[in-house]
């Protein structure tokens, strides 16, 4: 049983960066063919310093296609963040003329985790935990400065030269306000966005609003199954995927969501148990009962190496984590019988997939989703 999620405290001594509205600068020259990355609302490519002769990132939106209000909210919080493990703002610009607006950022030039992990099919445990702890630090401190990012995922996660992860593209981020207290104060977020196989079932179900903290430590979740199976744990966390309603099926009898995943496949469960029982927390499909970024540290899987980093130490209580017994892994004649009594209720809903399971979610690249709030119609 997992314990209720803390709300994190704004971190003492952490400075609040604020400036001036961007201008044009002309600081920058862009080096049109070095690109590293492409999306709908434009794309991220190679720049120099004129001056320094440093390479840059730059990330380049239409402004006929994003509106600029909700560009500059990204540039906002961009400038809010200041961790190791979070891309660093460097410039910003807009111009009217071309319709586009620059976003200069520092150069992760290892690239996207997402390309890690494809390339090498799947992570060891150790490579996995490693990028883990530098992901949660990072969203630790976002949610320490009240921010929530949303759209978490292997491909949002940057690779510098020291294979350090860098978090970045903030354009889904929302910023609570800070309370007296330094606590955030807490409203429904209603947008459905993030990124199909990343995001987290309550926002998916239309039901009223959701808590953005929890979410984020759901989308780490499938980062890590993803990391270290090679495949996705789903193709979406809603009833349209037969995955999904039988991971809810199984974990309401307590058997772990990690190993019921790899029974469908016919598969041994690779990892080990400390490192199930954490992903099964992560996963846990009641936000109020997720566990906390704090707890993701101190999980045994994670705390094994060293201490809770000082960034993500919290001045509240926190609850001691309890992971799953071995009890709770599921057998494939448990399976077999859960998906024999499935089949002898009634038929609604139904699930994708039919008498065959089927072959696990791949990895593929994901499409965030747009908010009304973002984008311009087209």
């Amino acid at each position: 049983m997992f314990h209720l999620c803390v709300q994190p405290r704004l971190l003492p001594g952490v400075p609040r960066v604020t400036r001036p509205a961007t201008t044009m600068s002309a600081d920058y020259d862009l080096l049109k063919s070095d690109s590293l990355g492409s999306g709908g609302y434009g794309s991220v490519i190679m720049a120099v310093h004129k001056k320094t002769g440093e390479k840059v990132a730059a990330k380049v939106i239409s402004t006929g296609r994003m509106k600029v209000a909700a560009i500059e909210r990204e540039v906002k919080v961009m400038r809010k963040l200041q961790h190791p493990n979070i891309i660093r703002l460097l410039d910003a610009a807009s111009s009217e003329k071309d319709q586009r607006y620059f976003i200069y950022m520092e150069l992760a030039p290892k690239g996207e985790l997402f390309s890690r992990v494809v390339n090498s099919g799947s992570l060891t445990e150790p490579q996995a935990a490693r990028y883990l702890k530098q992901i949660m630090g990072a969203v630790g401190y976002m949610h320490s400065q009240g921010v929530v990012h949303r759209d978490l995922k292997l491909e949002n996660v940057l690779l510098d030269n020291g294979d350090n992860c860098k978090v970045c593209d903030f354009g889904l981020a929302h910023t609570y306000e800070m309370g007296n207290d330094g606590r955030p104060t807490l409203t429904k977020l209603t947008e459905v966005c993030g990124s199909k196989s990343y995001c987290a079932p309550e926002v998916l179900a239309h039901s009223g609003g959701y808590n953005g903290f929890p979410m984020d430590v759901w989308s780490c979740g499938i980062c890590l199954f993803a990391m270290i199976a090679g495949f996705f744990p789903l193709d979406e966390a809603t009833g349209a995927d037969w995955r999904y309603e039988r991971v809810k099926m199984a974990a309401s009898q307590r058997f772990s969501a990690t190993h019921t995943i790899f029974g469908f496949y016919e598969r041994e469960c690779p990892v080990s148990q400390a490192c199930s029982d954490l992903i099964d927390g992560m996963l846990t499909i009641s936000a109020e009962n997720r566990l906390t970024v704090e707890q993701v540290f101190r999980a045994p899987w994670t705390h094994a190496e060293g201490e809770l980093p000082a960034k993500v130490a919290m001045d509240v209580e926190t609850p001691v984590y309890r992971g799953l017994s071995a009890a709770s892994q599921m057998s494939r004649e448990q399976i077999e019988a859960l998906l024999a009594n499935e089949q002898e209720a009634p038929p609604s809903p139904v699930y994708r997939g039919g008498p065959a399971l089927g072959p696990p979610p791949g990895l593929s690249r994901q499409n965030c989703k747009f908010c009304a709030d973002f984008h311009l119609e087209e």
